[in-house]
């Protein structure tokens, strides 16, 4: 009896598909859905089917990397590991998310590099500062249509560079609120500054320190394509009850606090 169960065992194994004999195309999908750091450290290091795959630009038309989930226990690997996945896209990089870090010279690196990138986002990156982030958004392609940005000390200046350089921007959400409570923005000569440069925007979020009114009307004024805004402000954003009257008819998802 254990005899004939080891014989069967034996042909289910025999008859178990090869994954290598997989469609090209069915393996990379598979592949495409791992994180950037497995398809880097792991994926590309089973065989050489894999390995070439990964190799390929188009599995990194999208790179999202997070420095806690992706294990980088130094901000150096996590640099590297970045700047590898964007050298492997040979200019292909579309989509690009980073969160924990990035310095100016990191968002250089990507930039110079990705002549077809069109949506970047760049989550609690202290690393980065205002002016460099200006600098960088200059060579971004034109057509940029997302940047979602954490840049407390970001000036207005800063994001009329940004709009300037980024005209087909369709959605912008910057934060700028400080990680010192004693120190307080009002963010109305950045709303002016978005109303002013950024007129294709269909979504906008700011979080920020302080708003006064002003710069909620420059919004409503400036954006006409608006579709959805959320302004959260920690300190004070005491709303005209008509203004508010004014974004919910026309902007469909309006949220403030």
């Amino acid at each position: 009896m254990a005899s004939t169960s080891a014989v069967e065992t034996l042909s289910v194994r025999k008859e178990s598909p090869n994954w290598l004999d997989m469609p090209h195309e069915l393996m990379a999908d598979i592949l495409q859905r791992l994180r950037t750091a497995e398809k880097l450290r792991s994926a590309g290091q089973v065989c050489r089917t894999w390995r070439r795959i990964c190799k390929d630009p188009a599995m990194w038309k999208v790179i999202d990397i997070n420095k806690w989930q992706d294990g980088c226990d130094t901000n150096q690997n996590l640099e590297m590991l970045i700047k590898q996945a964007v050298d492997l896209s040979c200019g292909e990089l579309i989509d690009i998310s980073i969160e924990g870090f990035c310095t100016d010279d990191l968002l250089h690196h990507i930039v110079l590099r990705s002549r077809k990138l069109k949506r970047l986002s760049l989550r609690c990156c202290f690393d980065m500062t205002s002016s460099g982030l200006s600098r960088g958004v200059k060579r971004v392609p034109h057509e940029l249509e997302k940047l979602h940005i954490n840049c407390p000390y970001m000036q207005a200046k800063d994001i009329e560079v940004i709009g300037r350089n980024c005209s087909q921007l369709k959605s912008f959400k910057i934060c700028m609120i400080t990680r010192k409570p004693f120190i307080i923005y009002t963010c109305d000569d950045h709303a002016v500054a978005i109303a002013n440069n950024m007129p294709e925007l269909r979504h906008l979020q700011i979080y920020g320190d302080e708003m006064t009114n002003d710069g909620l009307e420059a919004i409503l004024n400036g954006c006409p394509h608006l579709q959805s805004l959320d302004i959260y402000m920690r300190c004070r954003f005491n709303l005209d009850g008509n203004l508010v009257q004014r974004c919910v008819e026309r902007i469909k998802d309006f949220k403030h606090s």
